[in-house]
């Protein structure tokens, strides 16, 4: 049997990291997809099992606090465990760290299992071996919380979704909602400031071809909230916390 929590490593490359030389968002939410693939694939309930069974696990919610954003050349180890499972769902934490154990970000995630053809929801307690995996392990970060609908407001932006948007499953890819949230802000914002805190909740799916606008609104001092819509169908909402 593997360990319940499972340590990786990566290195932080030049050609990943910001104008300011620093990790961006969306590879620190990439280090997250890759642990949770990997954690799970290793322990016998991951993609290989899932497309078996004709199951995929989609993200449903994640949440990502960072105190210190890594900088070129530097290593970090990104841990993760399986925090609870029910039916529906299934959490997993993700804590960043430096070499020598100092503890720089964590992350919480949701996940649910689908059937691939029906795009429902399967229960996550069927797939063998995961509840076997559980730690129970304080995390020093809240979970998602509710985010606010944005109502009578223009869009600030459009995009469509293209070939190098989407992902295995054919939707859009979870790294590109965020790449597209965090380019609605100005990079005046990013020279004086750190996204601390970012939620993000994937309520539907989009597909090639699907044209989003994007919206947002401060809700408080160095708060904001971002939502991508198709119509008047909400994809995505977003809350972004800068410090």
């Amino acid at each position: 049997m593997h360990s319940l929590i499972g340590t990786y490593r990566f290195n932080i490359d030049a050609y990943t990291t910001d104008f300011r030389g620093k990790a961006t968002l969306p590879l620190m939410s990439s280090f997250i997809l890759q642990v949770a693939t990997k954690h799970a694939e290793e322990r016998g309930f991951g993609y290989s099992v899932m497309t078996a069974q004709n199951k995929a696990w989609v993200l449903s919610r994640m949440v990502i606090e960072m105190f210190e954003y890594p900088k070129n050349d530097d290593q970090l180890n990104v841990k993760t465990w399986v925090a609870d499972a029910n039916k529906l769902f299934t959490e997993r934490c993700v804590s960043f760290e430096t070499l020598d154990g100092k503890q720089i970000g964590f992350a919480r995630t949701v996940w649910a299992a689908i059937d691939i053809e029906t795009r429902r929801p399967t229960n996550v307690l069927e797939l063998e071996g995961l509840s076997d995996y559980k730690v129970e392990q304080e995390l020093p970060i809240i979970g998602a919380r509710k985010i606010p609908a944005i109502k009578d407001q223009e869009p600030v932006g459009k995009f469509t979704i293209r070939y190098s948007d989407i992902d295995i499953n054919g939707h859009l890819n979870s790294m590109k909602y965020i790449e597209h949230f965090i380019d609605m802000f100005d990079m005046e914002m990013f020279k004086i400031k750190d996204i601390r805190r970012f939620e993000i909740n994937y309520t539907n799916e989009a597909y090639f071809g699907t044209r989003l606008h994007l919206y947002k609104k401060e809700e408080t001092d160095s708060t904001y909230i971002l939502e991508m819509k198709n119509e008047d169908v909400v994809i995505s909402s977003s809350r972004v916390i800068w410090e």
